[in-house]
């Protein structure tokens, strides 16, 4: 349980401003953010199942719209059987490569990208953060810096992507600065909205009892700011991703990007299509994800914290 004790004190008749009053205890349910995180993981299986549907169907009527051969479009149950058949179609899948084949090469490269996408995203963020409170408490630093990130911004990451390589190299390093470039100014824009969302009235009251730049910051500004930064989570999540398979593609035989461009040139066209849609399936999922827990953390120290729908 978790316990609100409003400013304004009450008397016991029930009247205000008595000396003797004692303050009110409002009492929120324990179970208030519970509720809210399993509602939210119900809704998030249902968005994904309803995603896969959706995309399964998009993806098999537009091959038929646009009448690609079957030599080189793959249908969803195509991709089924290149992982998981053992005597798929001729074309499906390479003679020479088996079904667990197939899933050791996919899945461990989904897992490095995964590991690339984290890394990049964590240090985006941080550095988003970062700097839109040091915009907040010191104005020249964004007089400054905002010009050069617009800059920076206006810039095709696939131009930029190859200058960074030959910079920070090709491994880790290089394929996650790629992944935080594409986090940074999304979460940039929307911390700085964030933090300046507060209302005057909470500042004044930090102002007025002699509070610092640095406490309206740490008390009033970053708590208002969650729903921005939990916003630009969820818009970065699927970016980060996209951002290591460039990384990859551009680097080398590594990851979701970097066995695309293997599988192409070995015409494994069934290849090609199974990591397609295992980049977007991982996308979707880690976009829920980060919804879920979004869902969490408002519930108990958002703005509406507390209060049920």
């Amino acid at each position: 349980m978790s316990t609100v004790t409003p400013t304004t004190p009450v008397s016991p008749a029930g009247g205000s401003g008595g000396s003797a009053a004692a303050p009110v205890t409002v009492r929120v349910s324990a179970g208030t953010a519970a509720k809210a995180v399993g509602r939210q993981v119900l809704r998030a299986l249902m968005i994904l199942v309803l995603s896969l549907i959706v995309l399964g169907v998009l993806w098999t009527v537009l091959l038929q719209l646009f009448d690609v051969p079957r030599a080189f479009g793959k249908t969803p149950g195509d991709v089924w059987s290149y992982l998981f058949s053992a005597t798929p179609e001729k074309g499906v899948r390479p003679t020479s490569l088996t079904a667990a084949d197939a899933r050791a090469a996919s899945f461990g490269a989904l897992g490095v990208t995964l590991w690339h996408a984290l890394v990049g995203f964590v240090v985006g963020m941080v550095v988003a953060i970062g700097i839109a409170c040091a915009f907040i408490l010191l104005k020249p630093i964004e007089f400054a810096f905002m010009p050069i990130a617009m800059l920076l911004r206006s810039v095709p990451l696939v131009a930029i992507a190859p200058v960074l390589l030959l910079i920070t190299g090709k491994g880790t390093v290089g394929i996650a600065v790629i992944a935080a470039i594409v986090v940074l100014f999304p979460a940039l824009v929307n911390m700085v909205l964030g933090l300046r969302s507060v209302s005057p009235s909470s500042l004044d009251l930090i102002k007025v009892n002699g509070g610092s730049k640095w406490m309206a910051l740490t008390k009033v500004r970053l708590p208002t700011s969650l729903p921005y930064l939990f916003a630009s989570i969820r818009i970065s999540v699927p970016g980060a991703v996209v951002g290591a398979m460039l990384g990859e593609w551009l680097s080398g035989f590594t990851g979701l990007g970097g066995i695309i461009s293997e599988y192409k040139g070995k015409a494994n066209y069934g290849g090609v299509w199974t990591i397609v849609a295992l980049a977007v399936i991982a996308s979707i999922v880690a976009y829920l994800v980060a919804s879920v827990v979004e869902t969490a953390v408002l519930a108990k120290w958002g703005p509406n914290a507390g209060k049920t729908g």
